[in-house]
């Protein structure tokens, strides 16, 4: 793509984003000191190269998904948040964390690109566990409580008649310490414990295993659906249906390793997804709306909140 065409994309962009119109020649030549006959055949140009449309005869054109995904790439890496408003950020998810965490990233997420988002954290099972401490709650129970690296805490009941002594809880706390392990793994880890030591120990450490719960499955949480009546956009029943499933059944939108961003595009809908790295565990952070989205905007909140969480954890 030469650079006057790869200009009058940028604009032909910028201006359908700002309006939800298509762009006519005349306003491109007019930015461009350019007459309109030669704007018309840029446009032919790049309708041939799949980067441009013209709806009906005499309108002006509108970007494909593939004119969306050229621009909207232009900005990765993207320009930083200002220092206020990545603190202001900070400050929104510092003083959380498990599953309110999660909707705290949402919310502020939405409120700060004005489109839905979709926040999803991959089951706890492969999750590590940080620390697991017990407390007896009766003669004949106790009571397990498990950490994990993204804050969430887990309780379990674990029935033992009769509960062990102080002594032997310590005992069983020491070897829990070394257990920071994923939580699908910890059940096998305390079955093994509890061979390579004998008597009430032992005991206390395979009512544990026999009692380790059953684990959550993803979790998904969104935020700022409501915001979709807003958009031009939202008056197609096939677009709202098609952003309904896609807070419903997410998928894996998580960035490869190799990017914590990326822009995904599928017709009228376009996603930003962002990698959350919550320790060893990886959510993903997905702003959801039209095609034609603020790009420069809704990447630089999607960056600012995946290094927020990143220096969280």
């Amino acid at each position: 793509m030469t650079d006057r065409r790869a200009r009058i994309l940028h604009l032909v962009t910028e201006g359908y984003i700002d309006t939800a119109h298509p762009v006519p020649s005349a306003v491109i030549a007019e930015r461009l000191n350019l007459s309109s006959a030669t704007v018309r055949n840029e446009f032919g140009a790049l309708e041939e190269e799949g980067f441009l449309y013209q709806p009906h005869t005499s309108a002006g054109r509108v970007p494909t998904s593939q004119g969306f995904g050229t621009y909207a790439l232009g900005f990765i890496p993207p320009k930083r948040l200002s220092a206020r408003e990545r603190s202001r950020l900070r400050r929104r998810i510092d003083t959380v964390r498990g599953d309110s965490l999660l909707k705290r990233i949402a919310t502020a997420t939405a409120e700060l690109t004005g489109y839905v988002v979709v926040v999803s954290l991959p089951g706890e099972g492969s999750m590590n566990t940080l620390e697991i401490h017990l407390s007896l709650l009766s003669s004949r129970r106790l009571l397990a409580v498990a950490v994990l690296e993204n804050g969430l805490v887990r309780q379990l009941p674990v029935d033992l008649d009769p509960a062990p002594t102080e002594d032997v809880i310590d005992d069983a706390e020491r070897n829990l310490r070394q257990l920071t392990i994923p939580m699908n793994e910890v059940a096998a880890a305390l079955a093994a414990l509890s061979t390579q030591t004998e008597g009430e120990l032992a005991r206390t450490l395979r009512a544990l295993a026999e009692a380790w719960p059953s684990l959550t499955p993803p979790r998904v949480i969104s935020d700022g659906l409501k915001q979709l009546l807003t958009e031009p956009e939202s008056n197609d029943p096939a677009f709202v249906r098609l952003v309904v499933e896609l807070v419903d059944r997410p998928g894996n939108p998580t960035p490869p390793d190799s990017s914590p961003l990326t822009v995904l595009l599928d017709e009228s809908v376009a996603r930003i997804a962002a990698r959350l790295d919550f320790g060893s565990a990886v959510g993903a952070l997905s702003v959801v709306g039209p095609a034609r989205m603020r790009y420069r905007q809704a990447l630089m909140v999607a960056n600012a909140v995946s290094e927020a969480v990143a220096a969280e954890f």
